[in-house]
């Protein structure tokens, strides 16, 4: 019998993963709880006609035939298969694990952080490209690392881009020559027992350089963690960035900041870090100018899935703004909100899961309309706005009760701004 290996969660993650095991020989079964409807998933087809084995993801899967369990970052360790797994003993991996076996890679980044790491792994990637250094950013920008895996370039830059899922159950085995933590601020509360849990999580990348590897910091960790030898990348930043910034999809200031102090420990003179600023703009939903109809300003940042990332995104207007928030209640409470809008947020209107909560905890202070759907919410904030105001959909959820992802979601918001 060859190797056996059951893969938990057939997500992004876990395709890449049952790509990379078949092809290193592995027979490979993969569990999901939509297991019927992923059978008719294309690339999910085109595996099992390679042999993978698609099941469901009961707890009464015998697990003796596996040597390896690999899981997706979107699985929670208290999953029974996951518990069961550990208590037999069986090899357990994380995605971002089980890729590393298989990178040979000379020079390997780490980005992380609550807020802005998406847009910090692809700035850095544009600028080393733009410099001629071969780079590639990968992890959860979108791009699995064990997809990578299947046919690396050990003379590509990695720029791996962790959430604090991939780094909770990563070894501390030396990983990274350098890496870069932008932020940690309360998230996935829903998911981690505690915010000493979650900021334990982003920690563990410290624990993951190489000897002798550089580590990235904000003041903000500075002064939150007190960590020991890290350089503060962001001692020189000037003010948020204005307006007319963000109305052009430019990077923020702290984000340039870290992408300068990565591509400067890759040896990238400031010149050519500065030429490759001016030809990047931001990926999609991240502070997003839509359009102006009857001189009021729409943006779609329905990246913003935290309490703080709101808070960011409001910080960044003059004001009045119209505040579109909700989904699912990631377990923080929204008190934070209050004193960040004054003066700033005119009106609030919430949908979906979490807006009977956001309504009690805001509606003291701000005048909040609650819906149900993200198209009554766009409906409203219309109706409710004046020429000069902005309207600002920056959910501070996650998008799971009506949308697949938070792309899907700000698709749809853009969708129903433009029609």
């Amino acid at each position: 019998m060859g190797k056996e290996a059951l893969i938990i969660g057939l997500g992004v993650s876990g395709k890449a993963s049952a790509e990379l095991l078949l092809a290193k020989g592995y027979s490979v079964t993969a569990a999901d709880c939509r297991f019927e409807t992923l059978k008719k998933d294309p690339l999910v087809s085109e595996l099992m006609r390679l042999g993978l084995r698609v099941v469901s993801d009961d707890a009464e899967i015998p697990l003796s035939p596996f040597a390896l369990v690999v899981f997706s970052p979107g699985i929670d360790p208290s999953h029974p298969l996951f518990q069961k797994a550990r208590k037999a003993g069986i090899e357990l991996l994380g995605e971002i694990e089980l890729a590393f076996r298989y990178l040979p890679n000379r020079c390997v980044l780490g980005v992380t952080g609550s807020n802005g790491k998406t847009t910090t792994a692809l700035l850095i990637a544009h600028i080393l490209n733009a410099a001629g250094k071969k780079a590639a950013a990968v992890g959860n920008v979108g791009a699995a690392l064990s997809g990578y895996a299947l046919d690396p370039d050990k003379n590509e830059i990695l720029v791996v881009e962790l959430s604090s899922f991939q780094l909770e159950t990563l070894s501390l085995a030396h990983r990274f020559d350098a890496a870069a933590i932008l932020n940690i601020t309360p998230n996935h509360l829903n998911r981690h027992a505690s915010m000493e849990e979650y900021a334990a999580a982003k920690l563990r990348i410290v624990h993951c350089l190489k000897p002798g590897g550089r580590l990235f910091i904000s003041r903000q960790v500075l002064q939150d963690y007190r960590i020991k030898n890290g350089t503060v990348f962001d001692n020189m930043i000037g003010m948020p960035p204005g307006e007319e910034r963000v109305r052009l999809g430019l990077p923020e200031w702290a984000n340039v900041a870290a992408a300068r102090a990565l591509c400067a420990f890759c040896k990238l003179p400031e010149i050519a870090i500065d030429s490759a600023l001016k030809t990047f703009r931001k990926p999609p939903h991240r502070i997003e100018w839509v359009a102006e109809i009857d001189g009021v300003a729409y943006y779609n940042d329905s990246k913003a899935s935290n309490i703080e990332a709101v808070m960011h995104a409001v910080r960044l207007f003059a004001g009045p703004v119209i505040l579109i928030c909700g989904g699912v209640d990631k377990g923080s409470s929204y008190a934070p909100w209050l004193a960040c809008f004054q003066g700033k947020v005119a009106k609030v209107v919430v949908f979906g899961q979490a807006a009977e909560k956001m309504e009690r905890e805001l509606g003291a202070v701000f005048s909040v309309n609650r819906v149900s759907t993200l198209k009554e919410a766009v409906q409203a904030a219309r109706m409710m706005s004046r020429e000069g105001d902005t309207v600002l959909f920056s959910p501070g959820c996650s998008s799971y009760d009506q949308f697949a992802n938070y792309e899907e979601r700000g698709e749809m918001f853009k969708k129903i701004v433009r029609n």
